[in-house]
C-alpha cells in the first residue's frame, strides 16, 4: 500500500457518498459493511479508481470478494495491478 493509493481510494469513496469529510475512513474500515457500499456502488467506486489512476484497469469479474472487503484490502489490490502494469 501506498500512501497515495491510499488518499485516491478514500477520495474517490468521499465523492461517491458524498461525505463531508475522510475522518471516519481508515484502512481497516470495511467497504459493505461499515460504507454501506452494494454491487453497484462498488462498481461507480472500481470507475472512479480507474479515472484517478489511468494505469489501472480492474476486471471486476475476476476479483474474489476478501480483495476489496476492507479500505486496506483494497488499496493492496489497487497497489498489485500498478505494479503489474509497471512490469509489463
Amino acid at each position: 500500500m501506498t500512501a497515495h493509493t491510499d488518499n485516491q481510494i478514500i477520495e474517490a469513496i468521499v465523492t461517491l457518498l458524498d461525505m463531508d469529510d475522510a475522518s471516519a475512513i481508515t484502512p481497516e474500515t470495511r467497504i459493505e459493511d461499515d460504507l454501506g457500499l452494494d454491487s453497484g456502488l462498488l462498481l461507480e467506486l472500481f470507475m472512479a479508481l480507474e479515472e484517478r489512476l489511468p494505469n489501472l484497469e480492474i476486471d471486476p469479474s475476476e476479483l474474489r470478494p476478501d480483495q476489496f472487503a476492507t479500505v486496506g484490502a483494497l488499496s493492496a489490490l489497487v497497489a498489485s495491478f500498478d505494479k503489474e502494469g509497471a512490469s509489463a
